[in-house]
């Protein structure tokens, strides 16, 4: 009987039509994965990264989402112009939902330490439902006759725009650009994406010589939901080890940690536990996200490629004007004996 009614429950979020369900559940792992959040960041770091992560939400609820993920991005010329991609597995109960999309940033230099990212990518979905192992569906309802006729397909595009100076970022995007509710045409169903809007900042501080905490804010509209912020601090150490909290407003506090393990990988875990609503009783979330950067030699894992490249030069400049200096004075030695 329990698991008749959880069936009842989501086949009515699903095909209900005053009732609308979020399109994809919301990751913390953009924390250590900017792409995850936007594909306008690819390459943010200056480096080509891969990320794999497992999301499990509401675990004392019997069919509650799970969330595979996987996304790349890498250089095609210079600095300027990166490649990137993205795989997302959706399955709740007896819906499951395919994202992929393909992505192309182009990166501006303002000044010397300001740059302007610009993003576009193209994203296909497929939706499919599983009867196989539903419970109290009645064979003779017209909706499930055909259970091709609820399996669906559909494409979108986005856009964003993304600012940063130094460790200062300010980002807009339109992950879904062309969207509307989803909906029924005769005995089929027709799977369309709503049409989401976001806006997020951040910053990195430095406190002390061996800490940096980073500060994060996240706003999402997404059509015919509630609107969504999270707000977020990673305390880090060394660059090489972090751990803080993310808030998001719809009633839920996750945990995060995470390290640089070696050689270019680094690992994260999250922990959301629900605090009002339908989150209370959930049984929390879990989150892990594991990722490799290509070619990366060094330990501060939080600093950019960019930033170490500006070192350098600045250093360069250094030495040649104290060169100048040493050698200016000696000649005006020599013009005085002279």
């Amino acid at each position: 009987m329990r698991r008749f009614k959880i069936h009842i429950t989501l086949i009515l979020i699903l095909f209900g039509s005053g009732i609308f369900a979020q399109q994809f559940s919301h990751r913390t792992q953009y924390l250590i994965n900017p792409y995850s959040l936007t594909p306008t960041l690819a390459g943010y770091t200056g480096y080509s990264e891969v990320f794999m992560s497992y999301r499990n939400d509401w675990t004392k609820i019997y069919g509650s989402p799970r969330t595979f993920s996987a996304n790349g991005f890498g250089n095609i010329y210079q600095q300027k112009m990166w490649l990137g991609g993205e795989a997302v597995m959706d399955k709740t109960d007896i819906l499951s939902t395919f994202k992929l999309n393909a992505s192309y940033t182009y990166k501006l230099m303002v000044e010397d330490d300001q740059f302007l990212y610009f993003g576009v990518w193209g994203t296909f979905y497929q939706t499919s439902v599983n009867l196989g192992n539903s419970i109290g569906v009645d064979p003779a309802d017209p909706i499930f006759s055909d259970p091709s006729k609820l399996n669906s397909s559909a494409m979108n595009a986005g856009f964003g725009i993304h600012y940063n100076r130094n460790r200062f970022n300010l980002g807009f995007s339109i992950p879904s650009l062309f969207g509307s509710n989803d909906e029924y045409q005769g005995s089929a169903y027709k799977f369309k994406v709503q049409r989401e809007v976001m806006v997020y900042s951040s910053y990195l501080f430095d406190i002390g010589e061996l800490w940096q905490m980073q500060a994060y804010g996240v706003f999402r509209r997404t059509t015919n939901e509630p609107s969504i912020l999270e707000l977020s601090t990673l305390f880090i150490y060394q660059q090489q080890f972090w751990g803080g909290l993310l808030y998001r407003n719809s009633g839920a506090l996750a945990l995060n940690i995470g390290a640089f393990i070696t050689r270019g990988f680094v690992f994260n875990y999250s922990y959301e536990i629900g605090m009002s609503g339908i989150n209370q009783g959930s049984g929390g979330s879990h989150e892990i996200g594991i990722g490799y950067r290509f070619y990366f030699q060094d330990t501060n894992y939080f600093e950019k490629k960019d930033a170490n490249s500006s070192k350098g030069k600045k250093s360069r400049r250094l030495k040649g004007r104290k060169y100048r200096q040493v050698a200016y004075p000696q000649l005006q030695d020599y013009n005085y004996k002279r």
